[in-house]
């Protein structure tokens, strides 16, 4: 069966509300993964059909060098350099990043973390046409340095890189989370209030990835 793996790094409390939201906007399955908190051996049996991959944010460092992120970047760089199209967000980007070169790094020398909304400019890729915006981040480390063979197609006033792209593969990541929810939001002790609208432009943008993998003649 044709279907998406969405690997939640979770260490803590899984992001089902935002697996949810995706499984709602997605022509296609998609498939629940836990490595950090269940180990590799779910991903290992989905490879079969694989269409496309999504990896999400974390609590978890790409410098822990835990067993189970050594695992799940041998097992995702084999679908990649297979041209599983391939979406990073938040985690997802910095491992990415961090796997094919790029420097990761905290934002600050105080660790502070960056969280709310942010206004962030898309460039024009071939996944998403340029637009602005708003997205959700939470995190306290990002990529500095562009890995070789990738590009920038996203930025902030205050991330330089905000999203990357491969210049030939299927691969897409994003520093913020379009995946974001209401949930979510509580699970990452963020509680000021928003406004109804503030997750139709992330929302839009996965959607846009999920669409891709169903059809990618769209």
């Amino acid at each position: 069966m044709r279907h998406i793996a969405v690997i939640d790094p979770a260490v803590r409390t899984a992001e089902l509300d935002c697996f949810n939201r995706l499984v709602c906007h997605s022509t296609l399955p998609l498939t629940h993964h836990l490595p950090g908190l269940f180990g590799t051996a779910s991903l290992q049996a989905s490879s079969e059909g694989l269409a496309g991959v999504i990896v999400l944010g974390s609590a978890s460092s790409v410098h822990d060098n835990l067993s189970w992120q050594r695992e799940l970047m041998v097992w995702l760089k084999l679908q990649i350099d297979a041209g599983t199209p391939t979406l990073g967000l938040c985690f997802g980007h910095q491992l990415i990043a961090y796997l094919y070169g790029g420097k990761v790094a905290y934002l600050n020398e105080e660790k502070q973390k960056r969280q709310g909304f942010h206004q962030i400019t898309i460039l024009k890729n071939r996944l998403w046409q340029a637009a602005q915006g708003l997205l959700f981040s939470s995190h306290r480390e990002a990529v500095m340095t562009c890995p070789q063979e990738f590009h920038i197609i996203a930025k902030s006033e205050t991330v330089p890189i905000e999203g990357l792209e491969h210049n030939h593969l299927p691969l897409w990541t994003l520093q913020p989370h379009p995946e974001a929810t209401d949930t979510f939001l509580r699970n990452v002790n963020f509680s000021k209030r928003i406004e109804k609208d503030s997750f139709q432009f992330g929302h839009s943008l996965a959607k846009r990835f999920l669409d891709w993998v169903g059809n990618p003649k769209s």
